[in-house]
């Protein structure tokens, strides 16, 4: 900087920007940067690139390119890391998270598998509601057999997110949910263990429990909890609040007459030590609650809330034909500071036009699976 004291701001601007591109000359040098196909992409042209490609269906395309790199470029707002990667390219997969629900037949599961795999190629993290799945011992109708449960097919599902890791930018992204009352819920806490059969541990997919309010109850009272197969009780996965206790409670009569055939009851505080345990112990499944999450739903009359993503941050309806979709942006409020107070004007300028941005990734979104092409346009 000593030398140039006496130069221009754009001069100095230049040589600072010189300096930036011998920077990453060197790392390249000392293999710290990845360089593909020749090229590689600074940070100047990699935010004028989600910036152009935001904008490239806009009417004033330049005068919004401009507006939106320089939010960017700002630190003030940025983009989720899919329209990062993904903006401006061939297939603009600008979306963060997918929650589907997986149904209990096996053309159901394995196209399930196909749609996590083409979301997940596409730089998408991944959602799953497993709780529809019959348990282990179920039986199998169509070849009077008996069901293998969930964990042998969250198996596979931790193996496509292995496969298939977000177009080799990063490793593949998936959480997995289940309902405290499924009759697998135990093996199912054991996923993340580091000890037992391999072939029933999934080591590189998370796991999430949806709790409801009731076991929460029985807890707190020191009474039994009653596992089920969805098999036998597969409405209580579309129930919240008092309409699923009150079915729940009737499923428990049915089981203690003798009516139901797979069923398992345990003292619900020897079910929630060991929620606790695995949870110090593997940092999964974390605990997440069904009916706190579809009672602040605003979409309630679209239906209920089966699970959440592997980040929680988002909840939203998912059925047979919609694939919830999830897009994504951060304000960096300590940006819009000014003497320890919030500018909020500042903010005002800033969301307005991160909303724009938002929207743009709705309209432009390259969608491998029609369903949530469906849901996010539906629901945006």
């Amino acid at each position: 900087l000593n030398l140039c004291k006496h130069k221009t701001e754009t001069q100095m601007l230049f040589y600072k920007n010189e300096q930036l591109v011998l920077h990453f000359l060197h790392k390249i040098l000392h293999s710290q940067y990845l360089v593909m196909e020749g090229s590689l992409e600074l940070p100047q042209i990699f935010f004028m690139r989600a910036a152009m490609g935001l904008a490239v269906e806009e009417d004033n395309k330049e005068e919004r390119a401009i507006e939106f790199y320089r939010l960017l470029s700002s630190f003030d707002y940025m983009s989720s890391t899919p329209t990062l990667f993904n903006s401006g390219t061939l297939r603009p997969q600008l979306s963060s998270c997918y929650l589907t629900t997986i149904p209990d037949d096996l053309d159901g599961i394995f196209g399930a598998m196909k749609d996590n795999a083409l979301l997940s190629k596409w730089a998408g993290g991944l959602g799953n509601d497993w709780s529809p799945v019959r348990a282990l011992g179920s039986y199998i109708k169509g070849t009077n057999g008996k069901s293998q449960g969930v964990v042998p097919f969250l198996k596979v599902a931790n193996d496509t997110a292995v496969a298939v890791n977000q177009g080799g930018k990063r490793k593949g992204a998936m959480c997995a949910y289940l309902e405290t009352w499924h009759l697998d819920i135990e093996e199912f806490l054991d996923l993340r263990k580091n000890t037992g059969d391999d072939r029933r541990r999934t080591h590189d997919m998370n796991t999430a429990n949806w709790v409801p309010d009731l076991f929460m109850k029985r807890v707190e009272l020191d009474k039994n909890w009653t596992l089920f197969s969805p098999g036998e009780t597969p409405d209580l996965h579309d129930l919240t609040g008092l309409a699923f206790e009150k079915r729940y409670e009737e499923y428990e009569a049915l089981a203690a007459e003798g009516k139901m055939d797979q069923h398992k009851t345990i003292p619900a505080k020897d079910l929630w030590r060991k929620m606790l345990t695995m949870l110090f112990e593997t940092g999964h499944p974390w605990i997440t609650f069904k009916d706190s999450c579809n009672l602040r739903s605003p979409q309630q009359h679209i239906g209920v809330i089966h699970s959440s993503n592997l980040c929680t941050e988002i909840t939203l309806n998912t059925s047979n034909d919609e694939i919830a979709v999830c897009n994504l942006g951060s304000v960096n409020l300590p940006q819009h500071m000014r003497d320890g107070i919030l500018d909020e004007e500042k903010v005002k300028r800033t969301v307005t036009t991160a909303l724009r941005m938002l929207d743009n990734v709705i309209d432009i979104n390259y969608y491998s699976v029609d369903t949530a092409k469906n849901s996010n346009l539906k629901h945006r």
